[in-house]
């Protein structure tokens, strides 16, 4: 008998691949098993989320309102004034923090749930525009905002 055959021999049968019937269990159960809700911890750690980024947006706004978009010398200087510009600086940073309190929140809530919660974005973004921008902000932006809120308190209730 060749050693191949020895090794054909002991490890013929496909019963040693297959796993143990509890270790079935064990795995299935835990796939099925209802996920712990997590929706006051995703509620707080989004609205940070959202605070964060409207006030990215509005310091990106600031920072490029600053910067020279028309600038003779060319597209690199533009680019270093962007670059350079604090407010730019701070805004990158700011929704960067956003997008990192995004994630976790998204490993920990569905993402039905999450995504209307950054939709808070939206208000406080016009709520800053107009109050820290002094930019002026029309009835209907107003009532789209109003809207946009309640479509949130909806979400957040469910």
């Amino acid at each position: 008998m060749k050693n191949s055959d020895i090794l054909d021999a002991e490890y013929s049968g496909a019963t040693m691949l297959e796993p143990e019937p509890r270790d079935l269990y064990i795995a299935t159960s835990r796939a099925n098993a209802p996920r712990k809700s997590n929706k006051l911890k995703v509620l707080i750690v989004m609205f940070i989320a959202v605070i964060f980024g409207a006030l990215g947006d509005v310091s990106l706004s600031k920072g490029m309102k600053t910067v020279n978009a028309t600038d003779p010398d060319g597209v690199l200087a533009t680019f270093i004034a962007t670059m350079t510009n604090p407010y730019v600086i701070g805004g990158i940073c700011l929704l960067i923090t956003f997008l990192m309190l995004y994630l976790a929140s998204l490993s920990w809530e569905e993402l039905s749930y999450v995504l209307p919660l950054s939709a808070a974005d939206y208000v406080l973004v016009t709520l800053f525009a107009y109050f820290l921008l002094k930019e002026d902000v029309s009835p209907l932006r107003w009532t789209g905002s109003v809207l946009v809120a309640i479509g949130i308190a909806l979400v957040a209730r469910t």
